[in-house]
């Protein structure tokens, strides 16, 4: 059962990853205004839909994990899932990313290994 908790840890992670460029895509398409009606607009659109039943089922999976692993192992790897939004930015959103940031999400990836050696 506790292999499946990694499947569901890593699925929870990509999830949180992938969700706030949905949310992204949702908002550079809504027209500013109201706020009641710029909410109306992010729930209607498509990307934002899709982003909430992301990032909803990345909570369920984490609550899955949560069950099985300890939260001292998990709650750093969740760091991953902000390398995977910039390298996602970077490619699909084209957005620029300073190499600093690059550092810095490789000084991530690095303490996610070394969480991992535990």
């Amino acid at each position: 059962m506790k292999e499946l908790a990694y499947v569901s840890l890593a699925l929870s992670i990509l999830f949180a990853g992938v969700s706030p460029i949905f949310f992204k895509l949702a908002v550079m398409n809504i027209k500013k205004g109201p706020y009641l009606a710029m909410a109306k607009a992010f729930l209607m659109n498509r990307n934002a839909i899709v982003g909430l039943i992301l990032y909803g089922a990345s909570s369920v999976l984490w609550l899955v994990s949560l069950s099985y692993l300890e939260v001292s192992l998990m709650y750093p790897l969740l760091s991953l899932a902000y390398v995977i939004t910039t390298l996602l930015a970077a490619t699909y959103l084209r957005e620029s990313v300073a190499a600093i940031r690059w550092v810095g999400v490789l000084l991530i990836v690095l303490g996610s290994i070394l969480v991992g050696l535990d």
